[in-house]
């Protein structure tokens, strides 16, 4: 499923929260969202979803523009970090509630629940409560959930921010083996930015409501758009110089030159220390 989003502005209290963003995602395809608290990434997967309205712009699947599809006939789930399951159910009964809403009998819908229970690992727990298992689990039922609705597009809101590092690496690898499995077209806001750069197809990091650069890893990493962008992936030092026949030298008498592919001219040199990169 392709997502195409055009000039999309969205207006909270009379908050300017997304500012013109547009952006393209092929099917099939898995897109990480960086970037600061509040620059609108979680806002922007609500209003794909249909929770939040559009003020201006579009979005459309598949060439279909779908801002004024309500949010349960787009076929959109997204997976929160707080879960969001049914206390007073098991866990095959909230993974089969999307099959419950579309109308399938008991026994067809319990035992794709105990398919999907299997993909993420959970063989065996369909009759426990939610209360009866730990985090990390419940997050995997969570996404055994979403997959039950056969969404078109699966989008993640921090899904593994609650989780301890342990336990995140190992919902990372799912998540992955699950996106690949089933082809699905996926959109993940993190914080963590190796987290990003390690599972995404592309990475869009994001700024004031907007994607300042959207690229592979490979790209925003070593080659950002700007200034703003290379500083959120590291500490950098910046060194004056000119290009002359496709090499760098610095102005200020160290000695140092590279190679680089730019006209001549007066540049910037940028020298990225790469530490922890976490939020």
């Amino acid at each position: 499923m392709k997502l195409e989003i055009k000039d999309l502005n969205v207006e909270l209290n009379k908050n300017r929260i997304l500012n013109g963003l547009s952006l393209a995602v092929r099917e099939g395809e898995f897109v990480s969202l960086l970037g600061p608290s509040g620059c609108g990434k979680s806002t922007l997967l609500k209003t794909i979803a249909g929770l939040i309205p559009v003020s201006s712009g579009t979005i459309s699947l598949d060439g279909e523009i779908i801002n004024d599809v309500p949010a349960y006939k787009r076929n959109t789930v997204i997976v929160f970090q707080e879960m969001r399951l049914f206390p007073n159910m098991t866990v095959a009964e909230n993974v089969a509630y999307p099959l419950k809403i579309k109308g399938l009998d008991k026994g067809t819908r319990l035992k794709r629940a105990e398919e999907l229970l299997g993909f993420v690992r959970l063989e065996g727990y369909g009759d426990r409560k939610i209360s009866r298992i730990s985090g990390g689990q419940q997050q995997r039922v969570a996404l055994a959930r979403a997959l039950a609705a056969e969404p078109r597009i699966i989008l993640l809101d921090e899904p593994f921010s609650s989780l301890d590092e342990n336990l995140r690496e190992d919902m990372r690898q799912l998540v992955r083996d699950l996106h690949k499995r089933f082809h699905m077209t996926t959109i993940m806001v993190t914080h963590d930015r190796q987290e990003a750069l390690s599972m995404a197809d592309r990475v869009a990091v994001m700024f004031d409501g907007h994607i300042a650069q959207i690229g592979t890893p490979d790209e925003v990493m070593g080659n950002p758009s700007d200034e703003r962008v290379a500083e959120y992936f590291g500490s950098n030092a910046y060194v004056k110089g000119i290009v002359r026949n496709g090499v760098f030298t610095a102005s200020d008498g160290s000695g140092l030159t590279c190679r680089i592919d730019r006209p001549d001219g007066e540049y910037d040199l940028m020298l990225n220390v790469i530490g922890n990169v976490k939020e």
